[in-house]
């Protein structure tokens, strides 16, 4: 009995730390944030508005509905006005 107890304690402890770092491993994996932008056609410029995600499969919009104004990104630097923002974002969470 007693040589089967080491063994047993040493399979425990390599299943737990592999799912520990397969937890931290997916954990690591989430959606990145990006700014999103509309356009201000009182001002013809871009505008800074929030933040969304280039992975995911709901449209970005200005109010999380499907019938809100649509926010693009850019390829640019983060800046306040850029000059276009025509990269597709997709809701942060999804």
């Amino acid at each position: 009995m007693k040589n089967y107890i080491l063994p047993a304690v040493l399979l425990l402890i390599g299943t737990g730390t592999a799912f520990a770092t397969q937890k931290a491993k997916s954990g690591s994996n989430k959606l990145a944030a990006i700014q999103g932008y509309i356009f201000n056609s009182a001002t013809n410029k871009w505008d800074r508005s929030i933040m969304c995600s280039d992975d995911s499969s709901v449209i970005c919009t200005v109010n999380g509905l499907p019938t809100g104004q649509q926010v693009f990104g850019t390829t640019e630097e983060e800046e306040v006005h850029p000059e276009t923002a025509n990269v597709e974002l997709y809701k942060l969470g999804n």
